[in-house]
């Protein structure tokens, strides 16, 4: 079954990161751990909307898993963080405590495979709340998992009706 991994685009609320707006969508979707966000603040929390992909437009969404890098900012030895996929509605939909140690790893949160459908995925937001310890967030994204619609390949044909034809220049191949 295919994936595509889509990341996000936009930050809807974002509080207590030494960057906000666009640079800090720009740190956490970039595919590089070396770009970060640094929680500064004992209260801290990130809501990032997604990216949409037309790969799985009309398909059947099997599930999605959320991807969360990071690892402790402070003197702690580790830091937990509690990582959510919610819907257009702000329900969540599946929420997960990752704990991160003094070294950057990532943390799968399990896989959500409940009543999913391209509108619903195209509306997802992710949620991300650390706790007073202190996070490095290096990069978060949403794995989509989906089976493909069949695709229906025709032969082309041309038809010609009975009768008479003069070929003025060129070739037919029969």
């Amino acid at each position: 079954m295919p994936t595509v991994t889509i990341r996000p685009n936009g930050v809807e609320s974002s509080a207590g990161f030494d960057v906000s707006g666009a640079t800090l969508v720009s740190r956490v979707n970039d595919n590089d751990t070396g770009t970060i966000a640094t929680q500064i603040s004992t209260t801290c929390e990130a809501t990032f909307t997604l990216a949409n992909d037309s790969s799985y437009s009309g398909a059947t969404i099997n599930s999605i898993r959320l991807s969360v890098t990071g690892r402790t900012a402070g003197k702690a030895s580790s830091c937990q963080a509690t990582c959510k996929i919610v819907n257009a509605s702000d329900t969540d939909l599946q929420a997960t405590d990752h704990t991160f140690g003094t070294t950057l790893s990532q943390e799968d949160g399990a896989e959500y495979t409940t009543s999913l459908t391209p509108t619903i995925v195209d509306g997802l937001k992710i949620v991300i709340d650390p706790d007073s310890a202190g996070m490095v967030l290096a990069e978060v994204f949403l794995v989509v998992n989906y089976t493909a619609t069949a695709v229906t390949t025709t032969t082309p044909f041309i038809g010609l009706r009975s009768g008479k034809y003069k070929i003025v220049a060129g070739k037919i191949k029969i």
